[in-house]
């Protein structure tokens, strides 16, 4: 499972919005200070997602919670938006090959199918049924931790009695 933070920001008995910040993978790489795509990344800023979710544990604004999505799920959103595009553009390229298209002709086929896969991907996702199946799940609230009572190390006097150990 694919977990995220998300923080919510509005609230109803039966549904929360939450907003969760789409990272991009530079922002954890140690060469970003002297990356090109980085500075390109820096430039577009972070992007602001909001997913309406069923309020299963009495969220409230302002709250944090844990987002997640299952593993399958990526798999096969990641097929329909690369792989069924690709797959289309090849096998309509070679189709025009077959048929003794020009080179012209090929290039216009393989970008038709390309066009038809990206377009079968949309469809494909926006689906009424598969959205269901694409639909993050809510999994848990975040509880902020309380402090110990008794903060005692070695050596350390103990701050709640003041004795020493």
């Amino acid at each position: 499972m694919i977990e995220e933070t998300a923080t919510v920001v509005a609230a109803t008995p039966d549904h929360i919005w939450v907003e969760a910040r789409a990272r991009s993978a530079c922002s954890s790489c140690g060469t970003q200070d002297s990356c090109a795509t980085s500075s390109v990344s820096k430039l577009f800023g972070m992007r602001r997602q909001q997913l309406r979710l069923p309020n299963q544990f009495s969220s409230s604004v302002g709250e944090q919670v844990i987002i997640g999505v299952e593993d399958q799920v990526m798999v096969t959103a990641s097929l329909a938006a690369y792989i069924l595009p690709v797959v289309l553009m090849l096998g309509a390229a070679i189709i025009a090959d077959v048929q003794g298209m020009s080179d012209k002709q090929q290039a216009g086929i393989a970008l038709l199918g390309l066009l038809l896969g990206l377009l079968g991907a949309g469809m494909l996702t926006s689906n009424r049924r598969m959205n269901r199946y694409f639909q993050p799940q809510l999994l848990r609230k975040i509880t902020p931790h309380s402090l110990p009572l008794s903060l005692k190390g070695r050596g350390e006097q103990d701050f709640i009695t003041g004795d020493t150990p």
